[in-house]
């Protein structure tokens, strides 16, 4: 049985995906916040995780969004904990 820290060890290793814009916010995203996830929350984002990589460029380029609405709440919750982080 996986435990949710070998979870999210996972995810943190998959945040890499080789588009530097993705690697930085995901990255951060997911070291800031996810010691705190339950399984629900670590579902989520490994489904978001599995959206390819031109989607995902849409989404948090705000080209596009996601029609799911858990994902369309996760990317909004992303970009925000990008410019809350930015804000001194």
């Amino acid at each position: 049985m996986t435990t949710d820290s070998e979870k999210i060890n996972r995810l943190i290793w998959r945040t890499r995906r080789g588009a530097r814009e993705l690697d930085g916010l995901l990255m951060a995203y997911v070291s800031d916040r996810a010691d705190a996830w339950n399984a629900k929350q670590i579902a989520s984002f490994e489904h978001l995780l599995a959206q390819p990589d031109p989607v995902l460029l849409d989404w948090f380029m705000s080209r596009t969004q996601p029609r799911d609405a858990e994902l369309k709440l996760l990317v909004e919750d992303i970009l925000e904990s990008r410019t809350n982080a930015s804000v001194p």
